[in-house]
C-alpha cells in the first residue's frame, strides 16, 4: 500500500516538475488594460455563522457560530471570467454551485456574482483580493428563493508558467435570506456566512 502511494504521488509531482521547467521562470510582469483571466475553482466550504437578527430571545439565539448552525462541510465550484480595467484592477462575471447539508436535508446555492479584484503584487507569486456582489438562487428541502450574495476573498498564486497560475484561496460567502415585516417567516430572517476554501487554476493574457 506504501509502495502504492509513493508511485501515485510521483506521478503527481513530476508531471508538475516538468511542466514547470517547461518554460523559463516567468518575468516580473504587470498587467494593462485589455489583459484578461479566465479562472476555474473548486474546493471544500465550512460552515461560519447563522445570524438571525429579528428573532425573539423567547425562540432561541440570534446568532449562532459555526458549531450550532448544523450544517456539514459543503463544497463549491465555479468558472470566472476577468478583464483589466487598470494594471492592477480586473473586473468581471462568476458563475458558481454551492452545496451542503443541514442534517438529512440537502441546502443548494447558484450564484452568479459581479466580481472586482485587485493584484497589488504580480508576477510569478501574485496576491489577488477579490470582492463580489451579485445573486444566487437557493433550494432547500422543497423550497426556492433568490437572494442576495456578498463575497470577499483573498489568495496566494503561483504561476508555474507566463500564462497559467494555481491559486490557493479563502474567503467568506454571506447569503442572506430575507422576508418582509408582514410576512409570518418575518422572524425567520437570517443571514448565513460561508468560507470557502479553494484551489484555483487560472489561464492569464495579454
Amino acid at each position: 500500500m506504501k509502495k502504492f502511494l509513493i508511485v501515485l504521488l510521483l506521478c503527481v509531482i513530476v508531471p508538475t516538475l516538468l511542466i514547470a521547467a517547461e518554460d523559463s521562470t516567468p518575468k516580473a510582469r504587470q498587467y494593462s488594460m485589455g489583459s484578461q483571466m479566465f479562472t476555474f475553482t473548486a474546493g471544500p466550504v465550512l460552515p461560519a455563522f447563522f445570524y438571525r437578527p429579528f428573532l425573539p430571545s423567547s425562540e432561541g439565539e440570534k446568532f449562532l457560530p459555526f458549531f450550532d448552525t448544523h450544517l456539514k462541510v459543503g463544497g463549491f465550484g465555479s468558472i470566472r471570467y476577468q478583464g483589466f480595467l487598470s494594471s492592477t484592477l480586473a473586473l468581471g462575471g462568476e458563475l458558481g454551485y454551492y452545496f451542503a447539508y443541514d442534517r438529512n436535508d440537502l441546502f443548494t446555492s447558484v450564484p452568479f456574482q459581479a466580481k472586482l479584484t485587485y493584484i497589488p503584487l504580480q508576477g510569478t507569486f501574485e496576491i489577488p483580493l477579490s470582492v463580489g456582489l451579485g445573486f444566487s438562487y437557493n433550494s432547500y428541502e422543497k423550497t426556492s428563493y433568490m437572494s442576495p450574495l456578498l463575497t470577499g476573498e483573498i489568495g496566494f498564486s503561483w504561476y508555474f508558467k507566463e500564462n497559467w497560475g494555481l491559486t490557493l484561496g479563502t474567503g467568506l460567502q454571506l447569503i442572506p435570506e430575507l422576508y418582509g415585516k408582514d410576512t409570518p417567516n418575518y422572524t425567520h430572517t437570517t443571514l448565513a456566512g460561508v468560507m470557502p476554501i479553494t484551489l484555483s487554476v487560472t489561464y492569464r493574457n495579454n
